[in-house]
């Protein structure tokens, strides 16, 4: 899949409530200090850079509310924004884009009842543009680690943990001599059983989690996930997937979850 074929179509005029609330996130978090601060500035112009290579300043000065050619400057480095209008331009450009619409293109074009998430996220463009959507909605939290559920979104993990300054753990699939984990078994059939193990190390009583994973579909994966952090007693303040399928997993989780794509089944 090429992410050319579905820009501008996948940026929509963005809702004024959930701009309101992002920027509010955003206020939170960037405001701490002047580097903070100024880390929004720059952020604001790699955001508009990265969309720049796809979109046109028609589009973005449509999304923004800021003129052509304010925005031209911006993008050429000649000028940087002022802190309230980097929170503007974030929570925009945030709100706007589809990520729903550009995952479910992709699966339509894949006709398979297989969804493999790590042929869409191989293109980094993708991965930055999902990470700036998600750090969006953490910022202003306090997350102290990031439990990613599956390999295929380390990449976007790695950008986010880089931004709220947090560590990143990775559940895995089998155990090495002389480390301590938290495991929990996973019953999918009689013949199909998982394991899944989290350093113990990792995870400590005062931690605030964020939990990533790629697709949530009974939930038996997210579940255990979560049961492990319990077990470490840290506290879960996020738990996030790509992809959520059916409404199975809802009666596992028992909670509320972040989605960017909502199917009803796998059938394409």
């Amino acid at each position: 899949m090429n992410v050319d074929d579905y820009f501008p179509a996948s940026l929509t005029k963005p809702h004024i409530q959930t701009v309101k609330r992002i920027r509010a996130n955003l206020e939170s978090w960037f405001s701490t200090d002047k580097y903070m601060a100024l880390r929004a500035r720059l952020l604001a112009i790699e955001f508009l850079r990265l969309l720049k290579r796809r979109v046109s300043y028609k589009y973005l000065s449509e999304i923004t509310g800021i003129s052509q050619s304010v925005l031209c400057r911006y993008v050429r480095g000649s000028i940087v924004p002022s802190f309230s209008q980097s929170i503007n331009i974030l929570a925009s450009l945030a709100s706007a884009i589809d990520i729903d619409s550009i995952i479910k293109r992709f699966l339509e074009k894949e006709q398979s009842i297989v969804i493999d998430l790590s042929r869409l996220l191989k293109d980094p463009y993708l991965v930055k543009i999902i990470a700036f959507t998600l750090l969006a909605e953490l910022a202003g939290k306090r997350i102290d680690k990031i439990v990613v559920g599956s390999p295929t979104v380390l990449p976007i993990a790695t950008i986010i943990s880089m931004e709220l300054g947090s560590d990143i753990v990775l559940a895995k699939r089998r155990k090495y001599p002389n480390v301590s984990y938290y495991e929990e078994v996973i019953v999918r059939s009689m013949k199909d059983v998982e394991t899944i193990y989290v350093d113990k190390d990792m995870i400590g009583r005062r931690d605030n989690i964020a939990v990533i994973t790629d697709l949530v579909i009974t939930g038996r994966t997210l579940r255990a996930l979560l049961n492990i952090v319990a077990r470490a007693r840290a506290t879960v303040s996020d738990v996030i997937a790509i992809v959520a399928i059916g409404s199975e997993w809802k009666r596992r989780i028992g909670r509320t979850i972040v989605y960017l794509s909502h199917i009803e089944k796998p059938v394409f």
